[in-house]
């Protein structure tokens, strides 16, 4: 009996990769990454497999809302790897 080898899984790009590919303005507080409400987060986080998760915020600097999405700023699990 052949046994068929199984192609790999494609390896899918981090909601802070989309992000930053769509030039999205964010900011982050340790693993937690932020974006500010726009047309173009509002469709990048209706897809968000974990939006459930996703709660918002005014912030205090500029009075805008905000995405909080936990656990979801790469560059601190990059460093944890290390």
């Amino acid at each position: 009996m052949r046994t068929q080898e199984k192609e790999p899984i494609p390896e899918e790009k981090s909601l802070y990769d989309r992000a930053i590919e769509q030039g999205l303005e964010m900011g982050s507080h340790e693993s937690d990454l932020y974006l500010k409400v726009t047309p173009e987060s509002k469709e990048l986080i209706k897809n968000y497999k974990y939006r459930p998760n996703v709660t918002t915020f005014i912030s205090q600097i500029d009075k805008t809302l905000w995405y909080d999405i936990p656990f979801a700023y790469q560059p601190f699990w990059d460093k944890k790897v290390r």
